[in-house]
């Protein structure tokens, strides 16, 4: 009986994406990521590896030595990224390869062994948990009242407590969630109120952003659905667009309950 014989090929990959929602919570449903060139398998539930891309070809080739170019986070990948859980949004999200590939700067954050995690940022199906605080908002474009598809609305309450955002859909509507909101806070004069104050605004591109009418509504919802590609990239939208964010407007945000805001964007 012949023996079977194998081939050893050792390969290069170039990073690990894991995702995690508005909560802060690991995202184990099935996520796609559609990028040119780009090869990726999963590891386990919820994680990705991008094996090849466009222009790493010699990288992952070369295993040792350390390959010296590309260098380390010189050339940023755009990847469209679409979960099957109807909860998170799709969106666009850079990242910066290659990887820092030295073990001993494996605690970096920009080391190869740390993985990517992407925020996926909730949709107006997702649910209200425990004491969550939500707050539901409809962005429209002020002289002509179309609602805007593919707005960054934020929230930053008060306290220092983290940013929560949130990108509109077909609708031009978003749910912001605010997790640790506490149950009751004290006021001026020991009043102890159940809601605490918030600023909100929206961040628009009008080169990347949709507008419909009411009536068109249920078309663009359609399109929305089959589109694979051409996300936006809500990091993007905030580092390049912060200066020209709507005018932040006061809120209240209750824990367990959802609130109701709109926002009219003047381009």
């Amino acid at each position: 009986m012949v023996a079977p014989a194998y081939d050893l090929l050792d390969r290069r990959v170039l990073a690990l994406l894991t995702f995690t929602d508005a909560l802060g919570a690991r995202v184990l449903s099935p996520v796609s990521v559609a990028a040119d060139g780009v090869r990726l398998f999963a590891k386990r539930p919820g994680a990705l590896v991008i094996a090849e891309a466009s222009g790493f070809e010699a990288y992952t080739a070369a295993f040792d030595p350390i390959p010296a170019a590309p260098a380390v986070g010189s050339v940023t990948l755009q990847l469209d990224i679409r979960p099957a859980d109807p909860a998170l949004a799709a969106r666009r999200a850079g990242v910066a390869l290659p990887r820092d590939p030295d073990p001993t700067h494996f605690e970096q954050p920009e080391s190869l062994f740390q993985a990517i995690e992407v925020a996926l940022l909730p949709t107006p199906l997702a649910e209200l948990a425990g004491h969550t605080a939500a707050l539901s908002v409809t962005v429209r474009r002020a002289d002509d009242n179309r609602r805007v598809e593919g707005a960054l609305v934020r929230l930053r309450l008060e306290g220092g407590r983290p940013e929560a955002r949130a990108m509109t859909d077909a609708a031009g509507d978003a749910l912001l969630l605010v997790p640790g909101v506490p149950l009751a806070s004290p006021g001026a004069g020991a009043v102890v109120s159940r809601d605490i104050s918030a600023e909100l605004d929206a961040v628009v591109d009008p080169l990347l952003a949709r507008f419909h009418r009411d009536d068109e509504v249920a078309e663009a919802r359609d399109a929305a659905r089959r589109r694979m590609r051409g996300f936006i990239d809500p990091d993007d939208l905030a580092a390049r667009l912060s200066g020209a964010a709507t005018p932040p407007q006061v809120v209240r945000v209750e824990a367990g309950r959802t609130h109701i805001a709109t926002i009219a964007w003047t381009p």
